[in-house]
């Protein structure tokens, strides 16, 4: 029925379905016959994991790459359309980097307008010289160690997303020169994910374009340095809307101007490093570099703070008290940690995921410095690399109760409780004072809810009156 179908009809299905499977029609017919080469193809789906099927055997695997090199060879050599919207190149085997720097340039003469390349590579393969300039190129995703030529002066004039991952063996152009605007001058998207390999280099990272909408950077490290690490993060981003940043080393951030920045998500620190080697944790001065990041974050609607975040924080204050500050010093630090020198007075919605006891001291300081927050969602997540957290410290019963939660406060979400008794003083807290609460809802990790828990929580007095109370286990929902 289907190859009954007008011609153009046909071409237009094929043009919807990936390479491989565009390319195995021709065997149904003759009317089938490299019908797909005249299709307006909207996907080049060039991936050597779809030539493995379920009764692949040892030996089909090992000739693998020669069937995937034959395969794309014979579909670059039919195609015939003038442009193509979308090429994805995925190759999880190691092929020549000349072949692959040969498919690259063959299909992007087809006037691509997005391409997608996650290839395995230890040497480093080369972007197509006539993707620089191209009016086409929209959207540019490379995931593989490519190397740009900054020989000549490149520009991606058109180019709107970008993500690219970044090797600590990189030539410094890509970290210091890609990201400004004469290179991109209309970007909204950039993600940039990178690896530091040597614990001697000292990585510079600056991002200076003033269209970007929407930026997400995660660095990791690939092996426990003894030290040595210096990472620098330099952002100037004037019309930045969503910031994204996540880190496993607490690298130094400086953030110029991100007046109309709505969204952030930080998580800097995750404590997977050699901290002690670092000594991050050391710098007691007030102008400590995790603040240097939420100084521009004022003007944010919604503030998500997870991971080591919390704990570099906290334990900045922790050092405080332990290293012999005079009583000047540890106030003035103290009040720094109260008040963040901000006031967040658009935030609406906030999320904080602690993985220390010490980390909860900094929820009733984020509360006081947000007036208007109407949603809240606590985690607490697990730091398998500590022992310590048996126990939940809260704020004391003679601070203030922050405002939000006599005016705004409506919807409160935590995850991770495991129905221990002292987790029951921040449910009596918030049940106590949050004068317009409307719904609590708890997540407890447990295999059996605890059904003591869950009792004394649903007996806690609530202050408003129409506040709903939900716990919720692996197994029931209790209300």
């Amino acid at each position: 029925m289907i190859t009954e179908l007008p011609e153009d009809v046909r071409r237009h299905i094929l043009s919807f379905l990936s390479t491989k499977h565009a390319v195995s029609t021709t065997i149904l017919s003759r009317s089938w016959k490299n019908l797909w080469t005249l299709a307006s193809t909207k996907n080049l789906e060039l991936d050597d994991s779809l030539l493995l099927h379920p009764e692949s055997n040892s030996e089909t695997i090992h000739h693998l790459p020669s069937l995937f090199s034959n395969f794309v060879n014979h579909v670059l050599g039919l195609i015939s359309v003038p442009c193509i919207q979308t090429l994805k190149l995925c190759c999880s085997y190691p092929y020549d980097p000349d072949h692959i720097n040969c498919w690259l340039h063959t299909a992007c003469k087809y006037n691509v307008s997005e391409v997608n390349i996650r290839v395995y590579s230890q040497n480093p393969i080369k972007l197509p010289s006539n993707l620089y300039g191209s009016t086409w190129l929209v959207v540019l995703k490379l995931n593989a160690n490519v190397s740009l030529d900054f020989r000549d002066s490149i520009s991606f004039p058109r180019l709107k997303v970008l993500w690219i991952k970044v090797y600590d063996a990189n030539d410094v152009n890509l970290t210091q020169k890609l990201f400004r605007d004469h290179i991109c001058p209309i970007l909204e998207e950039l993600f940039i994910e990178g690896e530091i390999l040597d614990e001697n280099r000292r990585v510079v990272l600056l991002v200076i374009l003033s269209s970007l909408k929407r930026l997400k950077i995660e660095y990791r490290l690939a092996h426990s340095f003894q030290g040595g690490i210096e990472y620098n993060f330099v952002l100037h981003c004037p019309n930045l809307e969503c910031l994204d940043l996540r880190d496993d080393f607490l690298a130094k951030y400086s953030a110029r101007d991100l007046k109309v920045l709505d969204y952030a998500k930080i998580s800097i620190g995750y404590p997977c490093a050699d901290y002690a080697a670092f000594d991050l944790y050391g710098d007691v001065n007030p102008s400590n570099r995790a603040f240097e990041v939420l100084e521009e974050l004022s003007n944010v609607k919604s503030l998500s703070l997870s991971g080591g975040t919390t704990k570099a924080l906290s334990c900045s204050y922790e050092t405080a008290q332990h290293t012999g500050l005079d009583d000047d010093d540890e106030n003035a630090l103290l009040i720094r940690l109260r008040n963040f020198e901000l006031y967040f007075r658009f935030l609406t919605f906030l999320e904080l995921g602690f993985r220390t006891c010490e980390s909860w001291s900094l929820l009733p300081l984020l509360l006081h410095s947000s007036p208007n927050v109407e949603y809240l969602i606590l985690k607490k997540e697990l730091d398998l690399t500590s022992c310590r957290y048996k126990t939940v410290f809260f704020w004391r019963p003679e601070e203030p109760v922050p405002e939000c939660m006599s005016l705004h406060l409506r919807e409160i979400e935590i995850r991770g409780f495991q129905g221990e008794s002292q987790e029951l003083a921040i449910v009596e807290f918030f049940l106590g004072h949050a004068e317009v609460l409307q719904k609590m809802t708890i997540h407890v990790q447990e295999a059996s809810p605890n059904m003591m828990f869950s009792e004394h929580v649903l007996q806690i007095p609530t202050v408003a009156e129409a506040c709903e109370v939900e716990i919720i286990s692996t197994k029931s929902c209790i209300q």
